[in-house]
Order: structure tokens, then C-alpha cells, then sequence
């Protein structure tokens, strides 16, 4: 707790910020029941911190003649539930600041709530809930807030969008809209993108009542879309669009719609819910890859895709930098069926990084013997150190040579970077098909889970003496 004599700190600085934890309040059964009658907050010490910092800077206005030294820039806060209790406290705070921000740039980051993003990937039958956290309580957005000519970067979650008939928001670059609540909220997002005439970064998270969107008169930089499940279409003037970020179901072949793209710099792809045996979603996802197969980066996501979906996987001949993440199932699926099938559409790939996740049904490492020389990271001084593991050669399973035929590996591939490595048997089929077929291979980075989360730097000659 800060003494009396910081007080005047928040007269100085140009943001404010103040956050709860999830779940911070969810056995807090005795404000909301005992103190009912009361309607206390449960958010009372969020209230009160930024209740005290909105005020000391108004009291120091109000006492000199000159403007605040320092004008706020940013403002956020994140509830971790936000109740009707705690209307008449952010009404005070957004007429405080959307007031006394005159000209200068205003960047607002207001959370409601905090909590999963998609729900399909816990749920398979989440329709009734979307529905209902649409037509639950919502915090209503005061109209002052779409008039505000100062703000640069908006981003609301969990609240209901109250657009005026006239929106004047001239300077609003960014724009990010998170679960979005309401009948109408579907309408009230695409009006207020159409009155955003600056707009070049657009992310709509969780809006399942989005049917439709089209963005014609701007054109966007960075476009997320991320679990809209029930969106049907969406066009954009993609001539300016670099980068391009999809999460949710497979998409139907009509979904999106990019005019006029000359190419994406950067493409990540995730999927929520995949169902294999359906021969549409196997359809569905190579044509969605081949929209953005001239994408310079790509990050997939490629957990829950089994073999059939590589065997359809496009040819990405513009692409350098591949991210890759998921589990590795088993070596059948790093030598035959997964990665490699992957690899083998890359042929000018210069970088590849490999996330893998933790599977919990993965089989237990073998010991094993190896000696790999390691540069161990150090902020100080690096060295070079011997490092020792035991381990069963005869266990390693080692892709066979057709495995290895990866001409990316042979010709382009300069760095390669796997994070949360185990050292297990499938994690080292991967790492020896990978680093052993590399001609140009010139760096590299290794991220252990497990004990102490070691991290090492690899280097041509770690490959030349690697074991």
C-alpha cells in the first residue's frame, strides 16, 4: 500500500490501468447475498482505486489555472464480472475522461468481464449458453463515447453497444470488439465499423450474434476474426491487408471474401472444432489455405487435424517463416502424416518453429545416451559446456529416409526453433529429421519443458557433433 505522499503520482503519469483476476469473486457468496439489500459492489477495492485516481486528478485541475502536466493517454480496467452495481461508478469514469481529453490522443481498453473467448472448445452444444450471455445484463455504452474525436484505439469486451445515429470517431485507428452483447449487436458492430473512416486494425472476438460483415470503403492492415461462429460472409478491401488472423470452425468456401489482395505478410489459422469424417470440412480447409498461400509467415495451429487434412494441404511457394503448433501424436504422424506432409509444400521456407504442446496422453520417455555440445544462454557471459544425457539408442525411432526427403530442409531452411521440447520419443524422431537433413542450417533455439525449463542455442557445428 503506497503512503499519502504518492497520492500526487497519478497527476503525472499518462495512463491508468487496473485489473482483476478471473475468478477473483466467484465464492463471494456473502456480498451478494447478505449485502444485497446494501447493492454493494463486489468490485469494491476496483472501484475505489480508480475512483481515487480519476479524482486526485481533477481536484489538482480544478485547484491551478494551467492543464494537467501530464494529459491521460491510456485508460483501462477489466472486471472480472461486472454487475449492475457498478453502472453508476464506470458512467462517472467515462464522463471523466471522454470530458478532459480534449484534442490529445485517447487509446480505452474496457473489459466487463473476464472468461473464455470460445466455448465450443470445452462444449460441443454452447448454443443456448451464447444465447443466453446475449441476452443477460450488459453494461450500456454512453453515446458521449462514439463522439469523442480524441480516441485512437478502442477496445470493449462483454458490454452492450449503444451507437448513435451520428458517430464522429475521425482519428479511430484500432478497433476491438469481444463478446459483444445484445439482440442487436450484430447490427450495432457492423454501423459502428462503417463510421470508423481511419479504421486499418479491426479484431471481433466472440460475437455470436455477427451474421454478416462488409468492409469495402477502408482499407484494412490487420483483420482477426476469432470464433464468430455464426458469421455467414465476410468481405473486405484486402489491397492493403498484411496481416490476416482466423480462429473458429472449418470455414465454408464463401466465408471470406479478399479483394484485391497482393498477398499477406503474415496468416495464423486456428481451428476450435474440426470433425474428420466430414468430407466438406476437408474441402473447406484447402480452400481457405489457398486463399492465403502466398502469406510470407504463417502460424497454424494444428492440433485436432489428423493425416487427411495434410494429404489436401496446398502449395505455399511465397512462404518463409513457418510456426507450427500442437501436440506430436506419435512418430507415425512426424515422419508420414503430419509435419512432414507440411514441410514438402514449403520449398522456399527459411525459418520453421515448432510449438509443441503438451499431450497428455503421451507415452512416458525412455532413457536414452547421447552427447550434444550446447551454448547455454546467459545474459552475462555465454559458454560453451558439455552436456550429458542417458539415453537407449535402440528406442529412438527415427524417421526412415523417404522421411527425410524434404527439399525446404536440404536447400532453404536457415533457423530452426522447437519450444517445449521433452526429450521423448516422438520429440526426438522430429528433432533428428529436422536438423539432420539441414544444409544451410546455421542457427537454432531449443526450449526444454520439464525440469528447470532449460533453454540452449544451437548452431551449425551443435548439428555437425550431434549424436
Amino acid at each position: 500500500m503506497l503512503g499519502r505522499r504518492w497520492r500526487d503520482i497519478f497527476c503525472s503519469v499518462h495512463t491508468i490501468s487496473f485489473e482483476e483476476v478471473e475468478g477473483e469473486r466467484k465464492d463471494d457468496w456473502y456480498t451478494y447475498f447478505w449485502e444485497a439489500a446494501d447493492q454493494r459492489s463486489c468490485s469494491g477495492m476496483l472501484l475505489d482505486c480508480i475512483s481515487s485516481a480519476l479524482l486526485r486528478r481533477r481536484n489538482r485541475c480544478v485547484s491551478t489555472t494551467s492543464m494537467l502536466p501530464v494529459p491521460l493517454r491510456s485508460f483501462h480496467f477489466t472486471f472480472d464480472s461486472c454487475s449492475g452495481w457498478d453502472k453508476v461508478a464506470v458512467d462517472q469514469w467515462l464522463f471523466d475522461v471522454l470530458c478532459r481529453s480534449g484534442n490529445k490522443e485517447l487509446h480505452l481498453d474496457l473489459r466487463f468481464h473476464i472468461g473464455p473467448i470460445c466455448k465450443r472448445r470445452k462444449d460441443e452444444d454452447n448454443d443456448g449458453k451464447e444465447q443466453k450471455d446475449n441476452e443477460g445484463w450488459g453494461y450500456v455504452l454512453p453515446t458521449a463515447l462514439f463522439s469523442c474525436t480524441a480516441i485512437r484505439t478502442l477496445c470493449l469486451s462483454h458490454c452492450k453497444l449503444n451507437v448513435p445515429d451520428t458517430v464522429d470517431l475521425p482519428f479511430l485507428e484500432a478497433l476491438r470488439l469481444t463478446g459483444i452483447r445484445g439482440d442487436d449487436s450484430g447490427y450495432m458492430i457492423q454501423r459502428l465499423v462503417w463510421s470508423c473512416s481511419r479504421l486499418v486494425d479491426l479484431t471481433l472476438e466472440g460475437n455470436s450474434r455477427l451474421k454478416r460483415l462488409t468492409v469495402l470503403d477502408k482499407r484494412l492492415r490487420r483483420f482477426a476474426l476469432q470464433c464468430c461462429h455464426n458469421i455467414a460472409k465476410v468481405i473486405i478491401d484486402a489491397s492493403e491487408l498484411r496481416s490476416l488472423e482466423y480462429s473458429g470452425s472449418v470455414p465454408e468456401e464463401s466465408l471470406l471474401s479478399l479483394s484485391g489482395s497482393p498477398g499477406l505478410a503474415s496468416c495464423t489459422i486456428r481451428f476450435c472444432r474440426v470433425r474428420p469424417n466430414n468430407e466438406s470440412e476437408l474441402v473447406g480447409f484447402r480452400r481457405f489455405l489457398e486463399k492465403v498461400s502466398d502469406s510470407k509467415h504463417v502460424h497454424l495451429h494444428h492440433g485436432g487435424l489428423d493425416s487427411r487434412f495434410f494429404a489436401v494441404f496446398p502449395s505455399f511457394s511465397s512462404l518463409k517463416r513457418l510456426e507450427l503448433q500442437g501436440p506430436i501424436q506419435s512418430s507415425d504422424s512426424v515422419n508420414a502424416n503430419g509435419i512432414r506432409r507440411i514441410l514438402e509444400h514449403t520449398p522456399n521456407l527459411e525459418v520453421l518453429s515448432l510449438y509443441m504442446d503438451t499431450n497428455p496422453q503421451k507415452q512416458k520417455a525412455e532413457p536414452i545416451t547421447y552427447r550434444w555440445r550446447l551454448e547455454e544462454l546467459d545474459d552475462d557471459d555465454e559458454e560453451e559446456e558439455e552436456y550429458e544425457r542417458s539415453i537407449v539408442l535402440d528406442n529412438l525411432l527415427v524417421p526412415d529416409e523417404s522421411g527425410l526427403s524434404m527439399p525446404c530442409l536440404r536447400h532453404s531452411v536457415k533457423e530452426i526453433n522447437m519450444v517445449n521440447y521433452h526429450c521423448d520419443v516422438q520429440h526426438r524422431a522430429l528433432a533428428k529429421a529436422c536438423c539432420s537433413t539441414t544444409r544451410l542450417f546455421s542457427r537454432g533455439c531449443v526450449s526444454c519443458s520439464g525440469r528447470g525449463n532449460s533453454r540452449c542455442r544451437l548452431s551449425s557445428r551443435t548439428r555437425s557433433r550431434a549424436g
